[in-house]
C-alpha cells in the first residue's frame, strides 16, 4: 500500500523532469536555427543539461542542480542564465505560466533556479522625489525623437538613450534609489534604452539580458484604455509565491526589478492603448 501511495509523487516528479528536458530540446533547436540570439555557449551548456537530466531523480533536486550547472567558479553563469530564460519561455508558450501538474512543477524549479543565481525580487518605486514634472517632461520629448522607424503593425525596437537618458542613468541619486530598494551594492552598466509598446502589442514571459542583472523602469507615457480598465501591468513570478504578482504602474512612477533572476512579462495592452517606459541596467557587487 504504502509504495502504491508514492507512485503517483515518483510519476509527476520524472515527468518533471521530461518536462524541462523537453523545454532544453526546444530551446536547443532555437538557438540551433538562429530564432533564439546566442552570446556564447548555450548549445554546448544545454548538450552538458541534457546528458546529465537522467541523474536526477526528484523535481525538488532540480533548483540546486541547475543552479550548480553554472559551474563552481560561476564561469558559465551567464551562458545559463540565459539559457534559463530561453526555457522559461518555452514553458510559456501560450504567455502565462503553466499552473498545473508537471509543467508547473518545472517552472517553479525553474524560477528557483534563477533566484538562486541571481537573486530575484520587484519593488514599486512610485514617484521618486529627483523625477521631477520637467525631467519627465524632457524624458517623454526625447523617447519620442528616439523612436526607431518601424512599421504600424510591428513592436519597434528599443529606442538608443539620448542626453537626457544617459543623465538620469549614471546619476548618483538613482544609484542609491535603486541600491536602497533591493539592499545592496550596485553599479550601472550604462546600458539604457527606451521601450515602446503599441496598441495590441505583448512583452511576454522572459527574464532580462545579461546587461540587465537589475533594472529599472520609468514609465514615461501610458494611454490607458477606453473601456476603463486600468491597462496592461507588470507580472512577476516570484519562487515560493503560488500565483504571480501584478504591479500596475503610472506614468511618472518607477518600478525596480531583479530582471536576470525573475520571470516576468506586462500584460497585453488593449488595440487603444500604448505605452513608453526607459530600461536601465545595474549590476549587482554583492
Amino acid at each position: 500500500m504504502g509504495e502504491r501511495r508514492k507512485a503517483p509523487a515518483v510519476e509527476r516528479e520524472l515527468r518533471a523532469v521530461d518536462v524541462l528536458a523537453g523545454a532544453l530540446a526546444d530551446s536547443r533547436k532555437a538557438y540551433s536555427s538562429g530564432a533564439a540570439r546566442s552570446n556564447g555557449g548555450e548549445l554546448q551548456l544545454i548538450d552538458e543539461l541534457l546528458g546529465q537530466l537522467d541523474g536526477v531523480r526528484s523535481v525538488g533536486s532540480l533548483p540546486n542542480w541547475l543552479a550548480a550547472s553554472a559551474g563552481p567558479e560561476g564561469d558559465h553563469r551567464d551562458a545559463l542564465g540565459d539559457v534559463l530564460g530561453a526555457v522559461a519561455r518555452r514553458l510559456a508558450r501560450t504567455g502565462e505560466a503553466p499552473k498545473e501538474g508537471a509543467a508547473a512543477e518545472a517552472w517553479w524549479a525553474l524560477a528557483a533556479a534563477l533566484d538562486r543565481l541571481y537573486g530575484s525580487g520587484v519593488r514599486a518605486l512610485g514617484r521618486l522625489s529627483f523625477i521631477s514634472d520637467a525631467l519627465l517632461e524632457l524624458l517623454v520629448t526625447e523617447a519620442r525623437q528616439q523612436l526607431p522607424a518601424h512599421e504600424e503593425a510591428t513592436r519597434p525596437a528599443p529606442g538608443p538613450a539620448g542626453r537626457v537618458l544617459a543623465s538620469l542613468a549614471v546619476s548618483p541619486k538613482l544609484r542609491e534609489a535603486v541600491a536602497t530598494a533591493f539592499g545592496c551594492e550596485i553599479a550601472p552598466t550604462y546600458d539604457a534604452v527606451y521601450l515602446y509598446d503599441p496598441p495590441g502589442s505583448h512583452v511576454r514571459t522572459h527574464v532580462d539580458t545579461r546587461d540587465y542583472e537589475l533594472v529599472f523602469h520609468l514609465i514615461l507615457e501610458h494611454t490607458l484604455p477606453r473601456n476603463g480598465f486600468d491597462g496592461s501591468a507588470l507580472i512577476v513570478h516570484l519562487p515560493g509565491e503560488p500565483e504571480p504578482r501584478r504591479l500596475p504602474v503610472e506614468p511618472g512612477e518607477a518600478v525596480a526589478l531583479r530582471g536576470r533572476g525573475t520571470i516576468h512579462s506586462w500584460e497585453p495592452l488593449s488595440d487603444d492603448e500604448h505605452r513608453t517606459m526607459t530600461a536601465i541596467g545595474f549590476a549587482s557587487t554583492a
